[in-house]
């Protein structure tokens, strides 16, 4: 079993026990990705993605609707400080924000990984209604 398929198996088992309402995308060509819609304001993604020649990423992201776009939530992201690599993707419709980690530097299971991705993210765009309101 190599570590891409390692990891999956960890996720399955973990979200067979804690967070049953995520879906896998049988489509992804890259590695392994889920979806997750139990939340009417924002949708989840979590990805184990391994592009030709380079390493294994875990991918956490969440989509939010376009009305984020009315807040500062793009200076909040730029300033945020995070073990992970942040991303942030505007489209007509909605804005993707994404939480990064190389394989190497993965300190927990990809479900603590998610949990703690979850929780910045979370925080970032919290963070960012707070300031548009003061």
């Amino acid at each position: 079993m190599n570590l891409k398929h390692y990891y999956r198996q960890q996720f399955l088992e973990l979200i067979t026990q804690f967070e049953h309402h995520w879906e896998e995308d049988p489509l992804y060509h890259y590695g392994f990705r889920w979806h997750s819609e139990t939340n009417s304001s924002y949708k989840e993604i979590f990805q184990i993605s391994q592009f030709p020649d380079e390493t294994l990423y875990m991918i956490y992201t969440i989509e939010l609707p376009d009305t984020y776009k009315r807040t500062n939530i793009h200076d909040v992201v730029r300033s945020a400080s995070s073990p992970y690599e942040l991303s942030m993707y505007y489209f007509a419709d909605k804005i993707l924000l994404s939480a990064c980690v190389c394989i190497d530097f993965l300190q927990q299971t990809s479900l603590g990984f998610l949990n703690q991705a979850r929780g910045e993210l979370i925080d970032l765009v919290f963070s960012a209604i707070q300031i548009q309101n003061i």
